[in-house]
């Protein structure tokens, strides 16, 4: 942690006093050097989640105004929202929901868009259509159960432990508990597939996928030869930040369609321990820092 002088707004940047953040797995990766966004030097200001609000509007012609409270998942390759201010592009927030706490905001925008993404524009996840989530207790899991369920499909997750309840709870109609089953013996029972674990995991889920189907991973590299194989298309993504989305986002939050899963909240000088614990693996829904 150290001072720092606050963002120079660009052409096209709001600034944003952020009040939470999210800490995300990807976060991790960054840190220690797996992922590579951008060539501009160290010291990186990690964090690509938050919910705060709108101090300046800079020359950027935005439809925001001053003390709009917002969310939203800013670009990869700027200093991100472990910090007290945020200078962001206005395409890339929108306000943030009104029923929930600005912890749960901060833990929706990334997760959320992740898995809309998988299932809807990649997947083309239909009603009546069945789709298995891995992790289902998990950040992007959670949401992604709640977005399937939403849409009318059947939704089938992989948990353990109390993520079991978790998952059942966030609309799962049936959870594997893959310590006592394995899921690749069913054979081939899913249109969607959403792989949030990667490893084995991917390696497995080919063979889940009804013939014309689609696995998608956010966790791995698919295999094209080993999906032709099968009969079905496997993808991989880059996530866009998109503000607009956000905004249908919060409409569904509102109505009560989706809810955040926030499971520990850390003060920022903490976030060290919220690395530990993003890294553990085992983390269920999203962890929080507060800032402001």
């Amino acid at each position: 942690m150290e001072s720092a002088p606050a963002p120079v707004l660009g052409a096209n940047d709001v600034l944003v006093r952020v009040h939470t953040a999210a800490v995300n797995p990807v976060d991790s990766l960054v840190r220690e050097g797996v992922f590579k966004f951008s060539d501009r030097p160290f010291p990186w200001t990690l964090g690509w989640d938050f919910a705060g609000t709108v101090v300046d509007l800079g020359t950027s012609g935005t439809s925001l105004s001053l003390g709009d409270v917002v969310y939203g998942r800013p670009a990869l390759d700027r200093d991100g929202t472990y910090a007290e201010y945020l200078a962001v592009d206005p395409g890339e927030i929108a306000p943030a929901p009104r029923s929930i706490t600005l912890e749960q905001a901060a833990a929706l925008p990334l997760v959320t868009l992740t898995a809309w993404k998988a299932l809807f524009d990649i997947g083309e996840l239909k009603p009546e259509s069945t789709a298995l989530i891995h992790a289902g207790a998990g950040g992007v899991g959670s949401m992604a159960v709640q977005l399937a369920k939403h849409r009318g499909a059947r939704v089938v997750a992989t948990a353990s432990g109390d993520g079991i309840d978790l998952a059942a709870s966030l609309g799962a109609d049936e959870v594997i508990d893959y310590r006592n089953e394995e899921f690749a013996a069913r054979g081939r029972f899913a249109d969607v597939v959403l792989d949030t674990v990667g490893g084995d995991t991917l390696e497995k889920s080919y063979g889940v996928v009804v013939p014309g189907g689609k696995l998608i991973t956010v966790a791995g590299a698919p295999d094209p030869g080993r999906a032709r194989e099968h009969g079905i298309t496997a993808d991989t993504f880059v996530l866009d930040s998109n503000g607009p989305r956000l905004a249908e986002i919060a409409e569904l939050v509102d109505g009560g369609v989706l809810r955040p899963v926030v499971t520990k909240t850390f003060d920022l000088d903490d976030v060290q321990e919220a690395h530990d614990r993003i890294d553990s693996g085992r983390t269920r829904g999203k962890i929080v820092l507060r800032v402001a």
